[in-house]
């Protein structure tokens, strides 16, 4: 017989998430499951009834874009509620979309937190405990929340770091390399049309693809090397290189390898693309790590405003002829049309970036077919390198 000690475990509050992504309702889980107990619906209708037949939930936790009834419809509708339980219960709205109109639509509709992917796992801890407690969230919440542990450094969708992370750690890398005599080059990669993407194929898919570009990054970068999820289709990674030559060849293999094939999920195929911003200390312009950081993302924007499935390295001398000359750079097939017609003019200020975008492909060929043009292969190498 089991004796009664008078002390029982306290129950944990209950809270619904509600999100047509199965990934994010994971997400979720890995952050706040350790505290709380979550219950989950695919869809706005499914969330209702949840809500509805459920009197422990005390904070709804909701996404926008679903299918049936959106996160809009499914707040109008709690804030509607004869019931006192459901028409004030918390609500948090966590969306990929990043602009303010979502936002400001989000808050009439009467939703109390606004929070954008990528999660970062201690503002939506705090968060919750500041909704709970029935009171805002609060910077000492934040501070406790991220004196939790390395939880708070990561992303919960891809377990990349995130952009806290990423910029300490860029800071310390970057300080180290200054010590050393040496180079850091610091890339930024988004995912073209990630909007449209999401909009056509859902949310699961999206958050699909976003693992994906996050599992091919970590194959193909080096031990030590810091890969970041730093915004909702955008990633970044800091390496120490030899030179700016090595790091857009590295560009250049990550855009190829996102691009090589359609990507596949749940029998629905896709082609992704990535636009891709490089920079490199003691070459590119910028003292500090956000220097870094902000021309990269100038870069990237840059090369996807000139159709994506590209990187902007910088070559030009003028960084304000930048946007100019990645617009206009011809693609491969471009390129080659004008060699067939000895059009060598228009090639000449893309001959570098050309070659880099080449190389990859003559090193698989190499080892694919056996060709054992190795060693030529590194005579080209180190005479582009000495153009870099």
């Amino acid at each position: 017989m089991q004796l009664d000690t008078g002390v029982r475990e306290e129950a944990k509050t209950r809270i619904l998430v509600v999100d047509d992504s199965r990934l994010m309702r994971v997400a979720v889980q890995r952050v706040l499951g350790p505290e709380y107990d979550l219950v989950e619906s695919e869809d706005g209708e499914a969330g209702w009834e949840q809500l509805r037949g459920d009197d422990a939930i005390q904070v709804v936790i909701s996404d926008v874009q679903m299918p049936r009834l959106d996160g809009y419809s499914l707040i109008c509708r709690i804030r509607a509620a004869d019931e006192t339980r459901i028409s004030e219960v918390p609500v948090v709205v966590i969306t990929g979309a990043e602009d303010e109109i979502t936002r400001e639509r989000a808050y009439a509709c009467g939703a109390n937190e606004f929070i954008t992917k990528p999660i970062d796992s201690a503002q939506l801890l705090a968060c919750v405990r500041g909704l709970i407690r029935g009171d805002s969230t609060d910077i000492d919440a934040i501070q406790t929340a991220a004196a939790l542990g390395d939880q708070s450094d990561i992303d919960s969708l891809t377990r990349l770091d995130n952009r806290r992370c990423f910029l300490e750690r860029g800071r310390e890398l970057l300080s180290s390399a200054r010590s050393a005599g040496s180079q850091i080059s610091l890339l930024r990669l988004s995912i073209d049309d990630f909007i449209s993407l999401r909009a056509q194929h859902g949310d699961d898919y999206a958050d699909h693809v976003l693992i994906w570009v996050a599992d091919l990054l970590r194959s193909r970068t080096r031990k030590g090397d810091v890969i970041s999820r730093t915004g909702n289709s955008e990633f970044s990674v800091m390496t120490q290189s030899f030179g700016r030559l090595e790091a857009a060849m590295l560009c250049e293999r990550l855009r190829a390898a996102v691009s090589a094939a359609p990507f596949s999920h749940d029998r629905v195929a896709a082609t992704v693309t990535v636009s891709l911003g490089l920079v490199a200390s003691g070459h590119d312009p910028g003292d500090s790590l956000e220097d870094l950081y902000g021309l990269a993302y100038r870069r990237m924007k840059v090369a996807a405003g000139g159709g994506g499935d590209r990187s902007c390295v910088g070559e030009e001398a003028d960084p304000g002829c930048i946007e100019e000359a990645v617009m206009q750079e011809p693609g491969l097939d471009q390129a080659l049309e004008l060699v067939a017609r000895s059009e060598f003019g228009q090639l000449e200020p893309y001959a570098l970036q050309l070659a880099l975008r080449v190389f990859p492909l003559l090193e698989y060929c190499n080892t694919k077919f056996s060709l054992g043009v190795g060693q030529e292969l590194k005579t080209i190498r180190d005479s582009l390198a000495h153009m870099d």
